[in-house]
C-alpha cells in the first residue's frame, strides 16, 4: 500500500497543497513502511486501498462545513469507504452508526434511512474523518498509534486555519481531545459523549447537534445541511436496522 501514491490519486488539489509538507514528514515514511509490512504478511487491511482518502476526495478543503471525528475504520469485510461511520450498503448498521441516526430522527424528524452510506453527507461538506484511517480485518484499533493521529491532528489543523464558521462535532474522548486543535474564536464545537451503545445514552442522545449546526450556518447566513439520506444508497441492496 503506497499512501503517498494514493493520496496524489485520491487528494484534491487543495487538500495535496495544504498537507504536501506534512507528508514529507519522517512519520510519513514510517507509517508507510509499517502498512508495507503488514501487507507483505498477508494481511487484510480495510479500506480498499482506493477509498483510503474518501473523506478528503468528496469534501474538499474550501466546501468543509462540519468536521465529525471517528477512531478508525470498520474492520469487517466490505464495510469500510473511508468515511467515519460511514458502511457500505448491504451491511447490518452498526450500533453506533444507528444511535447517530436515531438522534438525527428525534432532532430533526428526518426518517431512519434503511442503509448507513454516508456519502451524501460528504457531498453536503461534511467532513467525516477518522483518527486512523486503516485497520486489520477483525482487528479493531490495529493502526492505531502508527502515525496516522499525527496526520489527521494536522488535518484539523489545516481545517481550522484556512476555513471560518466550521461546525466540529467531537464525541468521546478521543474526538473530544482535539478541541485544542480547533480556534473557537471563529469556529463551533460542539461536545458530546460517544454514540456507542455504551455512553449513548449519557448525553448523546438528545444532544441535537445536527439542529444546532444548522442554526449556526443560518445565523452567520450560511447554507445550513440537508442531514437527509437517499431511501437506499446507490440502488444497492438495502440494510438492516434493529432498534
Amino acid at each position: 500500500m503506497d499512501i503517498s501514491k494514493q493520496a496524489k490519486l485520491q487528494l484534491s488539489s487543495t487538500w495535496f497543497e495544504a498537507l504536501d509538507q506534512e507528508m514529507r514528514q519522517d512519520y510519513w515514511k514510517t507509517l508507510q513502511l509499517f502498512l508495507m509490512d503488514r501487507e507483505s504478511q498477508g494481511r487484510a487491511i480495510y479500506p480498499p486501498v482506493g477509498q483510503l482518502f474518501s473523506a478528503f476526495s468528496l469534501t474538499d478543503l474550501d466546501k468543509v462545513k462540519v468536521v465529525i471525528l471517528g477512531q478508525d475504520p470498520y474492520h469487517g469485510y466490505g464495510q469500510a469507504n473511508g468515511l467515519a461511520f460511514s458502511i457500505n450498503p448491504g451491511n447490518k448498521i452498526p450500533p453506533s452508526l444507528r444511535n447517530i441516526l436515531m438522534e438525527l430522527n428525534l432532532d430533526l424528524g428526518i426518517a431512519v434511512p434503511s442503509h448507513g452510506c454516508l456519502r451524501k453527507w460528504s457531498n453536503e461538506g461534511v467532513f467525516l474523518l477518522n483518527s486512523a484511517l486503516t485497520v486489520e480485518e477483525s482487528k479493531p484499533s490495529a493502526h492505531a498509534g502508527q502515525g496516522w493521529e499525527t496526520f489527521t491532528n494536522a488535518t484539523i489543523k489545516t481545517i481550522s486555519d484556512s476555513r471560518q464558521q466550521v461546525v466540529f462535532m467531537l464525541w468521546g474522548s478521543i474526538a473530544r481531545s482535539k478541541r485544542t486543535l480547533v480556534d473557537e474564536s471563529k469556529h463551533l464545537v460542539l461536545e458530546a459523549p460517544h454514540p456507542s451503545p455504551l455512553s449513548c445514552y449519557r448525553g448523546f442522545q438528545g444532544c441535537q447537534h445536527f439542529s444546532k449546526a444548522n442554526q449556526y450556518f443560518k445565523h452567520n447566513g450560511l447554507k445550513p445541511i440537508d442531514w437527509a439520506l437517499d431511501s437506499a444508497e446507490d440502488n444497492s441492496e438495502q440494510m438492516m436496522l434493529t432498534f
